[in-house]
């Protein structure tokens, strides 16, 4: 009984420190980003916020005063991608470029942008 009890404490601590907030896996990761202005001469460049979890399979992104949660969201190795509602995006991990499309009745507004890594949200190696 002593051993069972020294194993069930063991394993909930070993549970405990996976589960810490303090493991890098688990820290979401934000991407600082500028979207193109688009074909109009007054348009200029929109900075755009992407908040992504590899472990949730979660996708969110602060957009001027609109905030964004993407459902169906692909992360790999390779793409980032979701979509919600009428926008989708998709984020290339190698060169961070990124693609921004609305969609509405009648057309499809595609913007193009660059994304860097926040140093502050990178998990640890």
């Amino acid at each position: 009984m002593q051993r069972t009890r020294l194993t069930a404490v063991a394993f909930s601590a070993a549970i405990s420190i996976a589960m810490s907030p303090c493991t890098s896996h688990a820290m979401p990761q934000q991407l600082n980003c500028l979207l193109a202005g688009s074909k109009q001469p007054a348009a200029k460049n929109q900075p755009i916020i992407v908040i992504f979890d590899d472990t949730a399979n979660a996708l969110q992104v602060q957009l001027r005063d609109q905030s964004y949660i993407f459902g169906n969201v692909s992360i790999s190795n390779v793409a980032i991608s979701g979509y919600v509602d009428d926008v989708s995006l998709g984020i290339d991990r190698s060169s961070l470029g990124m693609v921004w499309q609305q969609y509405s009745t009648d057309q499809v507004t595609t913007q193009y942008g660059q994304c860097r890594a926040n140093p502050a949200s990178s998990p640890s190696q």
